[in-house]
């Protein structure tokens, strides 16, 4: 069963994390490497958010962790190349360019994000909330 506030929220925090460390960082003057790069930390990071709200929750499979992760990376992917198109002016040269990089880049998001959601699973079994007491266990 797939956690969709989980997902929204995984999602939210992997566009935000998207351009604050791809647009801003060009534009301040970091470097490509961050950039680049963070666009992939930030949906294995967003993947990873989703995966752990969404164990706290329920328990999960590995599939339907990495479902959780997978359908992050597939938003992240989509949005960002959406609104890539939108700041370029919806220009035809841009989008030429785009198709072929949205089927890497959306290709790339969905084993990060099936990764992070695996990690954040992991994460979320490993340091998740202590079973709460019943009243017999209470002194």
């Amino acid at each position: 069963m797939i956690d969709q506030k989980s997902v929204l929220i995984g999602f939210i925090i992997s566009i935000i994390l998207v351009f604050s460390l791809g647009y801003v960082a060009l534009m301040i003057g970091l470097g490509v490497n961050l950039s680049g790069y963070g666009l992939f930390i930030s949906v294995l990071i967003g993947s990873m958010i989703a995966g752990y709200l969404a164990s706290k929750n329920a328990q999960l499979k590995l599939v339907e962790a990495s479902l959780h992760g997978i359908l992050v990376g597939v938003f992240t992917g989509i949005a960002y190349i959406l609104i890539t198109y939108a700041i370029s002016g919806f220009s035809e040269s841009v989008a030429s360019i785009l198709i072929i990089f949205a089927l890497v880049l959306i290709g790339a998001y969905i084993i990060i994000g099936a990764l992070g959601g695996l990690v954040g699973m992991v994460i979320g079994i490993r340091f998740g909330r202590p079973k709460e007491l019943g009243e017999d266990q209470i002194e």
